[in-house]
């Protein structure tokens, strides 16, 4: 007999949706098909005739960064309260960046990752590293290998202090030419899995520009995104590009915000390398000239532009440029978002975060699949199943097909509710979807065989979630 079986729901499998059910044997899947060739099971529930897809998987998380204290306790907390906004949105795994422990090391940083993630999340969990110093190049091989950590990031030119200012201690800075170059080179000794990424932004041409506009006594949510042109995104994206080619080395650019990104991602797959392409949710719903809408909630790296960027980045999912997305949160409560300055204050002084992963299904949802942008397979595709593929956890993750881990997210895409005080579990308690009426949203999300979410009531414990580590080869 089977734990689990979902009958009646419109099944999204790898060859197309059917009528049909799920069933569930302890952590995986057992069978998918139609409703009259389930086995029996101890619990049934009826999927209404709604949609029932695999877990989302979150490709940009961010669990610390805001929050004072030390590293574990930091991520004690972290865990479990991100958690339940993943929950409560269909997210069933995260990847999740670690920053350099106090030691300077990556290795230290995994260690405690591991250690609270196993001890306090809700959902299963991978890890990239971030690599900005020598220290970290040399951890490659024990990332790889003891810790199976496969993919790791760099700011390319991104993140650097400002000419002859001193880099602050502990911050997260960018690196140039000559580094992503010999790390690409590095990674790509390791195993053919190991997977370099980048974000891309030009921080030089940003300073000059931003003084500009401040001399302009401009400190409003275009003026940043005037700072941050999507040219100055593309330029690094090119040459990064070409450096991972040089290299033989795949490359993943994470949160693309522009048009010309699109382009360079298109004439990249269109040649066959596997260079891959992440986006957001907030780039595909929300444009610079929104001041009187969201001020500086608004206020992300890379920047939110323009309603050509916006549209052009729903047409690189269709046409499969744009191949992965994310949420890159980190979570900010909105005293440390606006960072004392109010909704409308001065963009310049408010913290870089797009917010709340909650709002992720429902934008797809809402926007994509019920504004007839998307089909409910081409959801799945840039959110479950590329995910799992690039990051090596396919087809373990990612997919509704027998042996499958038992993810599960039970869909309905005509429920509409409204974005207010009480829509969000996480740490952050503002949005730039605040007031906005969503259509579609998970009912019930499962990992692993194990209801952690069902009909807006949370029913797991922190601690179900698992370690997924990845193998370089």
């Amino acid at each position: 007999m089977l734990s689990l079986a979902i009958k009646n729901a419109r099944v999204v499998t790898p060859v197309g949706v059917i009528e049909g059910a799920v069933g569930v044997e302890g952590e995986r899947i057992a069978y998918v098909g139609g409703e009259a060739g389930v086995p029996s099971a101890e619990r049934v529930i009826d999927g209404g005739g709604n949609y029932l897809i695999p877990g989302f998987i979150n490709a940009h998380v961010h669990l610390s960064g805001w929050r004072p204290g030390p590293p574990r306790e930091t991520l004690s907390y972290t865990f479990p309260v991100q958690g339940r906004a993943a929950l409560m949105g269909g997210i069933t795994t995260w990847g999740v960046f670690i920053t350099a422990a106090p030691d300077g090391t990556l290795g230290s940083a995994a260690e405690a990752y591991r250690e609270m993630g196993a001890a306090h999340s809700l959902v299963d969990f991978y890890l990239h590293g971030i690599v900005t110093s020598e220290v970290h190049l040399a951890e490659l091989p024990e990332l790889a290998h003891r810790h199976g950590i496969t993919s790791v990031k760099h700011f390319y030119n991104a993140n650097k202090p400002r000419p002859g200012e001193p880099e602050p201690s502990g911050s997260i800075v960018g690196v140039e030419s000559d580094f992503l170059y010999r790390s690409l080179e590095r990674l790509a000794t390791l195993g053919p899995n190991m997977l370099g990424m980048v974000h891309c932004e030009d921080q030089d041409l940003i300073w000059l520009l931003e003084d500009r506009l401040k001399a302009q006594r401009r400190h409003d949510l275009a003026a940043w995104a005037e700072a941050r042109p999507g040219w100055v995104e593309a330029l690094r994206m090119r040459m990064a590009f070409e450096i991972a080619r040089a290299v033989k080395a795949p490359l993943y650019c994470v949160h693309i915000a522009c048009s010309e990104g699109v382009d360079i991602m298109a004439e990249a797959r269109s040649i066959g390398y596997p260079y891959w392409g992440e986006t957001g949710p907030h780039y595909l719903s929300h444009t610079a000239d929104m001041e009187t809408q969201i001020g500086s909630w608004g206020r992300v790296n890379t920047s939110i532009k323009w309603e050509h960027d916006r549209l052009r980045l729903w047409q690189g999912i269709r046409e499969g440029s744009i191949t992965n997305m994310g949420t890159d949160g980190v979570g900010f409560p909105r005293a440390a978002k606006e960072n004392g300055g109010g909704k409308h204050g001065n963009i310049w002084n408010a913290r870089s975060t797009p917010g709340p992963m909650r709002h992720w299904l429902p934008v797809m949802m809402s926007l994509g699949v019920n504004d007839d942008r998307l089909s409910i397979e081409q959801v799945v595709q840039v959110c479950c199943t590329n995910n799992a593929r690039v990051f090596g956890l396919y087809p373990q993750k990612g997919v509704l097909q027998e042996g499958a881990d038992a993810d599960l997210v039970l869909v309905d895409p005509d429920v509409v509710k409204t974005v207010d005080e009480a829509y969000y579990h996480g740490a952050a308690d503002w949005s730039i979807y605040y007031g906005w009426k969503l259509k579609g949203d998970a009912r019930l999300t499962v990992i692993r065989g194990k209801v952690m979410m069902e009909e807006g009531a949370l029913k797991g414990e922190p601690g179900w979630g698992q370690y997924m580590p990845r193998s370089p080869e």
